[in-house]
């Protein structure tokens, strides 16, 4: 996301009338695929917690 907004705000610095708006989108759809040919690092799976149940009161029969 940091990487998209780096290559938002490197465009806003240019002037309309320097490049094609259609260039502009195409060299954005690129470092878009760049970005997702680089998957972010695999984190570990998160622990589950054991879930406590209350005890079950019995009582006397009789």
């Amino acid at each position: 996301m940091d990487t998209l907004h780096r290559v938002l705000r490197s465009f806003g610095t240019e002037t309309k009338s320097s490049r094609d708006h259609l260039t502009v989108f195409r060299e954005f759809l690129a470092h878009l695929d760049r970005a997702q040919r680089n998957p972010p690092a695999a984190r570990a799976p998160r622990a589950k917690s054991q879930t406590r149940r209350k005890p079950v009161k019995r009582g006397r029969k009789g």
